[in-house]
This record gives structure tokens, C-alpha cells and sequence, in this order.
């Protein structure tokens, strides 16, 4: 939010411009006449004679005008919150510092209790970064000043991506006081994340892993060169190879000539170059370990170490938690130096602002809307289903949307559509002219259905659950029945197929449910009758229907379950 609220974003006017005051309770502490003024904000200490934790945030928050001064709605401020947390994590990611617009996490953080499963307190495992207060010295000052600067200056990806990663370090420290695997795979993955974005990888077929390239390899024995590779370079594209080696050269490649030098005065046990390439392919080791298996670190890396940066395990250098998170910080601010700035950056930054989310509209509001472009099949489809499903349950009264304009319009422009999207319409079309009343049918409705009802023979989930909305005898055999069940269950989220919802779906499942007991395999009817009722877990009657079935085998009128009786008066179309 940070660079949202300066306006380098903007292609506009500034509308407004709000000055925005809170409280950082930190462990840094300024004297009251401390002020430091960055490009980020400015703090200002609350204290000379006492140790105080408050610190004084201000922001100059600048709002850009709307593109049209008669529209809908305004924004007059994003409020102090957002800019306080970014802030926040970039003082404590600076000078090596606990910053938090929270008091009880800062109070947790530098009490002396220990952590459930760390048995130490955190001021004991990573040198300064948890002592009770840290002096703000000019030289810290002049480094936050030189270090936002840089950072908002970033263009807006990679100030994402590196926010992203000093957010990743913070929180990896702040996890030391109760968690030292957390931690230490979330300082891993700070620098990860930015090797992924911007370590410029392109990866080779030596690249990969080497006991699945040869199997490979052996299977494309004797095809021809070019199918072989586009075989290894599909599998390439798709796949994520080399990570660790990735890691270890990125990290490498951000470290300066001071890392093993000037600021490794008054380390203990720093890295060295030779040792670095062992102990960072050690520290990706325990990463994957501890995601994939839980593992928990090797000793002595489960306890506090006296503030040294390296030991020694099984011949093996490693990073302790101490060393790992001063090779982060030093790596993070090293690359974020080497960035290009820029003053400006016309950027549509309007979903990235703090508390905006994205919903879709309700079907209502776009169902009706003629359009026969790839996908508006399917999409109406499911809309309809969607919409269907909401009427019976709640209020089976309640008129559908008129889809009367786009079904005429679908009738003379049919052929032109996609086979996946002819489905989706014609049964849509169907169910529409059965659901409204006669008088609100569409013209030649009959004779449309008739033209293209061989569309409807082959089993497809769309034929399946219309048929059964409709509770139209299904005249497939019952394995196919089956198989096209399951199908749709398996391809329901793919793009451009459709998902019922949950009452469709345990109606599908109890229609099944029901040729299976008429054939007397109350197995397969009973084991369908549970799938129901997982489909559809708050569905209290479906439940009970469940326990009554085990022993009584009645017939399933799956709807009669499902639903109170419908009133048989039919649905009126209406204009959303």
C-alpha cells in the first residue's frame, strides 16, 4: 500500500490528501526529539528519560481522483492500517529491529518466556534482533532513509515480490519464539521467493532430476528426435527443476565482498566462501524436509547456539538460525540495491488496495445477457443450475430470469457454436420451456428440441442432469450411467465444464442410487445413498434418509428427499 498511497501509481489528479498518525510499538527507541523522514512515512520517538516502546508513524496518505466525478461511489481513504503493517515489517526488516502496530505480540516477542517447543527465549537464539532496546544510532537512521528510498523506488513487480519477501523474513522471525522449523524454512523461503521471480532460469533437460530423466529417456528410445524433444521440453514447462540449485546460485550471486568482511566483525563462526554453497544446499535440505515430512531440525540447530552463524553436523557446514537470518538480510537488501528505480509507474493498481475483494455476480444479473462467444454456453449452464437450485430450495415461487431474448437468438445462431457449448444450450433451452408456463415458451420450442435431440442420446453430465431435473427416465445402461457420473465428478472444475450444485449433484447421485436398488444390488445403492449425503453434509433430511435406508431399502424419490413438495404452479419468467 505503500507505494499506492504516494501516487506513484497514479494517472490522475490527486483528489485528496490525508495526514495519517498511529502507534509502532517497537523495541527501537528514539528520543523524543527523534524524527527520521523517509520515503515511506516518518517515526518520531514518544520518550528521552524512559525506555518507551512507542514510536509515532506518519503518513501523508494521497488519494487519486475517479476517472468520472459523476459516478458511482468514492474512496476518501484507505485509513492508517495498512501503511502502519507495510511499515512496520520494512523497520524491522531494516535495523534488524521488532516493529508492530500490535502491543501483544511485541510484548510476547521480548518477554522472557520460552517457546512450547523451543525450550530458549528468542533474544537468546538471534543476536540483537529480540534485545529489550535497541539505540537508534545515526548510522541506522541514514541506512532506513537509503533502504525505502531504494525500495520505493522499485517498479511496481518487483516491489511486490520483495515486499513479499520482507514479509516472509519478519514473520520467519517473529515464528523463533515458538517454532525454530517454521522459522527457519520461512527465512529459506524468503530468499526463494525471490529467486523465482527474478533469477532469469531457464531450465535444460540436464536440469532435471536425474532418476526421472532417465526413465524418460528410456521411454522415448526410438522416436524421433523432434517429438523427443517436445516430450522433454513440455515436461520442462510444466514442471519446477533445479529449486535448490536455483536457491543456492541466486543466493550466491546477492552476496557482496563485505558480507565476509566488515560486517562479519564480532560474528561468531561466520560462513566462509567455500562452506557457503554446503550450507545453503543444507538449509534448502531442512526446508523440504520440514514442509513435506515435518522433520524437525538436526541438533544442535533446536536450541540456541551463543549467536554463532555456523556448526558443524556429520562433516557438514550449516547455517544456524542465527546465520540464516543475517545471510537473508544481507542477500533481500542486497538485491534490492542493485534494482533500477523509477519516479513514476502508470499502474492499474485498484485490486491491490487493502480490503478490496472480488465476488462474481449472481446469475440474475448476467444470464439473460445474449452472448454466444467460447465458454457463455457452459457458463449460463451452470448460472441457470446455480439460480435453479437457490428457487427450489428457498422459495420454489419465486420466477426465473427471462432468458427469452437470448434463447430466440440462440436458435438462429446454434450452428455456429462449439460442440460444448451446443450441449450446455440445447439443455437449457429444454429445461427453460418445461420450467414456464406455456404462454412463456419459446416459439417453435418443439420444433428446435426435435432438430438436435440426438444431441441428447449419448450419455454427457449435461444430458444427465437435466434428465434429471426434470426426472425423466434415463434410458442408458446402467454402467454407462455410472461411468458418466463419475465422469462429471472428475471434470467438473476444468475450464469450460460446469459444476452443479450441491442439490443437483446428491439428486444425480440418489437417481443412480435408485436403478441400482431396483436391480436389487443394495450395495452399490447404499454406498451411491453415502456419496449423496457427502455431496451434501448439511442436508439434515438426506442424513436421516440415509439411517432409514440401511435397514428398511425403501424406494428413492430423490427430490421428495431433497425438497419440500413444489408447488405445481409453473414459474414466471421475469426481466432482472
Amino acid at each position: 500500500m505503500l507505494q499506492i498511497g504516494s501516487g506513484k501509481l497514479f494517472t490522475r489528479d490527486v483528489e485528496y490528501h490525508n495526514k495519517l498518525k498511529g502507534v509502532i510499538y517497537s523495541n527501537l527507541h528514539l528520543m523524543a526529539e527523534d524524527r527520521i523522514e523517509t520515503d515511506t512515512g516518518s517515526i518520531e520517538g514518544t520518550s528521552t528519560f524512559h525506555n518507551s516502546n512507542v514510536l509515532i508513524f506518519t503518513y501523508t496518505e494521497l488519494i487519486e481522483a475517479l476517472p468520472d466525478s459523476d459516478g458511482p461511489g468514492f474512496m476518501a481513504s484507505h485509513g492508517i492500517a495498512s501503511f502502519i503493517s507495510d511499515f512496520s515489517a520494512i523497520l524491522s526488516f531494516a535495523l534488524n529491529c521488532i516493529a508492530s502496530p500490535s502491543y501483544s505480540l511485541i510484548e510476547r516477542l521480548l518477554s522472557d518466556e520460552m517457546g512450547t517447543s523451543t525450550h530458549t527465549v528468542p533474544n537468546k537464539v538471534v543476536n540483537q534482533t529480540f534485545d529489550k532496546v535497541i539505540y537508534c544510532q545515526e548510522s541506522h537512521k541514514q541506512h532506513l532513509i537509503n533502504f525505502t528510498q531504494q525500495l520505493h523506488g522499485l517498479n511496481r513487480k518487483t516491489f511486490l515480490t520483495v515486499m513479499n519477501a520482507i514479509r516472509t523474513y519478519v514473520t520467519g522471525i517473529h515464528r523463533i519464539a515458538d517454532n525454530f522449523e517454521l522459522a527457519y524454512t520461512l527465512l529459506v523461503a524468503s530468499i526463494e521467493s525471490l529467486a523465482q521471480e527474478f533469477d532469469g532460469h531457464q531450465a535444460t533437460w540436464n536440469d532435471y532430476e536425474e532418476r526421472k530423466r532417465r526413465i524418460i529417456d528410456e521411454a522415448l528410445t526410438g522416436a524421433e528426435e523432434e517429438l523427443a524433444e517436445r516430450v522433454r521440453n513440455a515436461i520442462l514447462g510444466i514442471e519446477h527443476v533445479s529449486l535448490g540449485k536455483r536457491f543456492q546460485a541466486f543466493a550466491i550471486n546477492h552476496i557482496k565482498p563485505s558480507f565476509f568482511r566488515e560486517e562479519s566483525d564480532a560474528v561468531t563462526h561466520p560462513i566462509t566462501r567455500f562452506d557457503l554453497p554446503t550450507a545453503l544446499s543444507n538449509a534448502y535440505l531442512a526446508r523440504s524436509k520440514y514442509i513435506h515430512t515435518s522433520q524437525k531440525l538436526p541438533k544442535p540447530l533446536d536450541r540456541d547456539s551463543g549467536y554463532s552463524d555456523t556448526c558443524r553436523i556429520d562433516n557438514k557446514t550449516w547455517l544456524t538460525i542465527q546465520g540464516l537470518a543475517r545471510l537473508a538480510r544481507h542477500i533481500i537488501t542486497e538485491f534490492i540495491m542493485r534494482q533500477q528505480t523509477i519516479t513514476s509507474e502508470p499502474y492499474n493498481y485498484n485490486l491491490e488496495r487493502s480490503n478490496i475483494m472480488t465476488v462474481s455476480l449472481a446469475p440474475q444479473y448476467w444470464i439473460q445477457i445474449v452472448d454466444f462467444s467460447r465458454g457463455s454456453g457452459v457458463k449460463r449452464f451452470e448460472g441457470f443450475l446455480s439460480q435453479l437450485a437457490i428457487l427450489w430450495e428457498n422459495d420454489p415461487n419465486k420466477p426465473l430470469s427471462d432468458l427469452s431474448q437470448l434463447l430466440t437468438e440462440l436458435q438462429t445462431n446454434f450452428d455456429r457454436i462449439n460442440i460444448a457449448d451446443k450441449l450446455a444450450f440445447i439443455c437449457l433451452f429444454i429445461i427453460y420451456n418445461r420450467l414456464v408456463g406455456e404462454r412463456d415458451r419459446i416459439e417453435n420450442c418443439l420444433e428446435f428440441i426435435g432438430r438436435y435431440e440426438n444431441l441428447l442420446i449419448q450419455p454427457s453430465s449435461a444430458v444427465l442432469v437435466t434428465r434429471n431435473i426434470l426426472e425423466m427416465e434415463i434410458e442408458w445402461s446402467i454402467e454407462d450411467h455410472h461411468t458418466c457420473l463419475m465422469k462429471y465428478f472428475k471434470e467438473r472444475d476444468h475450464k469450460f465444464s460446469f459444476r452443479c450444485p450441491q442439490l443437483l449433484e446428491s439428486g444425480m447421485l440418489l437417481q443412480l442410487a435408485e436403478r441400482y436398488r431396483a436391480n436389487n444390488d443394495l450395495d452399490k445403492a447404499k454406498e451411491l445413498v453415502s456419496l449423496a449425503v457427502e455431496s451434501y453434509p448439511e442436508h439434515q433430511a438426506l442424513r436421516k434418509f440415509e439411517s432409514e435406508f440401511i435397514s428398511i431399502h425403501q424406494p428413492i424419490n430423490c427430490y421428495s428427499i431433497l425438497l419440500p413438495p413444489l408447488n405445481e404452479t409453473p414459474t414466471e419468467p421475469t426481466s432482472e
